[in-house]
């Protein structure tokens, strides 16, 4: 071995290793939350990996009630923490029809809750700012957390995005407007209502969020409202925001063209401008 050869060999053996677990943008770990009703929910949490996260989402996926969280969430959830530097809780929430209303609704007011409580177990970003996303049926469940929130005359979070959510349990599905492509046909829907709803009468805001009134809505958090204009939910999504307005409420409403409904998880129509919007969005609350 020559001097240049040794001189490269003790360089070496004196220099870190970086391991995979060094190169991923994200560090991930599990918890398990229990709500009052003993029901257990998965909470997946992406961390930054190499800048200290600038506040939290709490993300509810989308389902109908019914169905199960899939690689789509978790994908999202990766992208979003990626794009913002946020610190993403990734919340598996009791599904219908084993787990009726209000479970589902229990469950994620009380995490919001714990996270509230507990915000520096999370992050440590001294503003606490916290964003809830809610797709399609976690949409619905953001809204019921926030007017929960405001019921009981606590916080609200800093922002929230309601991304293509379905807000009215009450309308006959076969009474609703199916434009072109739409992608959950009248039968679908009438199934998802049955399992989630099962014996609630019509008419309770927190099944129906579209039926809340202005003033059950005055202190709701900044929200920005995505629509597909091929959804069915559009129309009861953009009734929602109105509301929102009308309660002196800061709202963002835009419905996007040539898009499905699961536009923004799906990365379908233009789901990719949705997702930069929401970026935008979540990043001028670090600017203040």
């Amino acid at each position: 071995m020559n001097e240049a050869e040794q001189e490269r060999t003790d360089h070496a053996k004196k220099t870190r290793v970086i391991s995979s677990e060094h190169w991923q943008s994200e560090r991930i770990r599990k918890e398990i939350f229990t709500d009052s009703h003993q029901n257990e929910s998965t909470v997946v949490i992406h961390e930054p990996n190499y800048v200290p996260a600038k506040g939290l989402i709490i993300d509810f996926h989308g389902s109908g009630f019914v169905h199960l969280h899939n690689d789509n969430d978790t994908f999202f959830c990766k992208r979003i923490g990626n794009a913002t530097d946020y610190t993403v809780l990734d919340f598996d929430y009791p599904l219908a029809p084993e787990h009726p209303f209000p479970a589902a609704l229990d469950a994620c007011d009380q995490f919001v809750q714990h996270v509230q409580a507990n915000y520096q177990d999370y992050c440590v970003d001294p503003q606490q700012r916290l964003v809830l996303i809610g797709h399609s049926a976690g949409g619905n469940l953001v809204i019921g957390t926030q007017m929960r929130a405001l019921t009981r005359q606590q916080p609200v979070a800093t922002l929230a995005i309601l991304d293509y959510p379905a807000l009215d349990l009450d309308t006959d599905p076969d009474d609703k407007s199916y434009p072109e492509g739409a992608v959950i046909p009248a039968e679908v829907a009438k199934r998802f209502n049955r399992f989630y709803r099962a014996n609630v009468p019509l008419g309770n805001p927190y099944v129906s969020p579209v039926l809340a009134k202005h003033d059950a809505l005055v202190g709701f958090p900044p929200t920005v409202i995505h629509t597909a204009d091929h959804d069915t939910l559009a129309d009861e999504a953009e009734s929602f925001g109105q509301h929102l307005i009308a309660a002196n409420v800061t709202v963002t409403i835009h419905r996007y063209l040539n898009s499905l409904h699961g536009f923004t998880v799906g990365e379908t129509g233009e789901g990719h401008a949705s997702f930069l919007a929401m970026v935008r969005h979540i990043r001028q609350l670090s600017l203040g």
